[in-house]
């Protein structure tokens, strides 16, 4: 089986969920976080390829498209951006594949790889919700947060539509946390009932006449555009030139690597893993030390 991780989201979680880890001078919670996270994601899935899917720079395609998209997201402060080769190393030393393109997100990179991947299962390792539109009979996803699979259901329960409808009612109601504009007062619930009602976006532009309120047919009419511009934006890219060969992951100098940045809790004993703990716990037990 291939696992498909999110980087990015492992990182900003441990950078800014634990407290400042200095070892030897050099900032290493984000890297630590991340290498914590990692033992227990390869110990759940053992005998598994693992692909990094990396974000390759703020900058993508889709700042062309729109230039306020991700505007008003935070500059990546010094001390992680510090810690980013760090982190690739250890993607390394897990032996995972690391693969990233200029341009491109990460999720464009996970979009390729689980449409590239059709002769066996994959499953996506993130929280990302822009990647649940990728959801199929062959492509899962673990959230790493819940610690559990995302279901139909959940999707359903969410967005009030399945997987494959994702794209549409996002197209529609946008995303603030992406600066992606949707349609002016189209919230979630109104998103997926048009989705749910018209069966499409497309087909909603066909018929936007036939939507009943007139207030909400004017909005719909003269802001269709946003929805476009939004599903755009949103649609991940599928059709990258990416090298793909399958290889189990095997670890390559991995205790070496958490014993030279002061990670001794991570190190494997007597070729058994050891119990893990929570992350909080790992820290309270020794200090700030990591």
């Amino acid at each position: 089986m291939v696992h498909l991780i999110d980087v990015s989201g492992f990182i900003y979680r441990a950078f800014y969920g634990l407290p400042r880890l200095i070892y030897k001078g050099q900032e290493v919670g984000a890297l630590y976080g991340f290498c914590s996270a990692m033992q227990k994601i390869t110990a759940m899935f053992p005998n598994s390829m693992f692909i990094a899917a990396l974000d390759s720079g703020k900058k993508t395609f889709r700042n062309e498209i729109y230039h306020k998209y991700k505007a008003t997201r935070k500059t990546m402060p010094d001390e992680l951006a510090a810690q980013i080769p760090l982190i690739k190393e250890a993607c390394d030393k897990f032996g995972f594949f690391k693969a990233e393109k200029l341009g491109f997100e990460a999720d464009d990179i996970i979009a390729t790889y689980a449409k590239k991947i059709n002769e066996q299962r994959v499953n996506i390792i993130s929280s990302d919700k822009d990647l649940m539109q990728l959801m199929n009979d062959r492509i899962t996803i673990y959230d790493p947060m819940k610690r559990k699979y995302i279901t139909n259901e959940y999707v359903i329960k969410k967005f009030g539509v399945p997987p494959d409808k994702i794209l549409d009612v996002l197209s529609l109601m946008g995303d603030t946390s992406d600066n992606v504009p949707g349609v002016p007062g189209i919230g979630a619930k109104t998103a997926s009932a048009l989705i749910n009602e018209y069966g499409s976006l497309d087909d909603l532009i066909k018929n936007i006449d036939s939507v009943p309120q007139s207030k909400r047919n004017d909005i719909l009419k003269t802001e269709i555009d946003k929805a476009i511009l939004s599903r755009n934006l949103i649609r991940l890219q599928d059709n990258l030139d990416l090298e793909y060969k399958f290889q189990v992951s095997e670890p390559k100098g991995l205790n070496e690597f958490l014993l030279y940045h002061g990670f001794k809790s991570l190190i494997k004993e007597a070729g058994h893993q050891k119990q893990f703990f929570d992350i909080g716990e790992n820290l309270a037990q020794s200090g700030k030390n990591p």
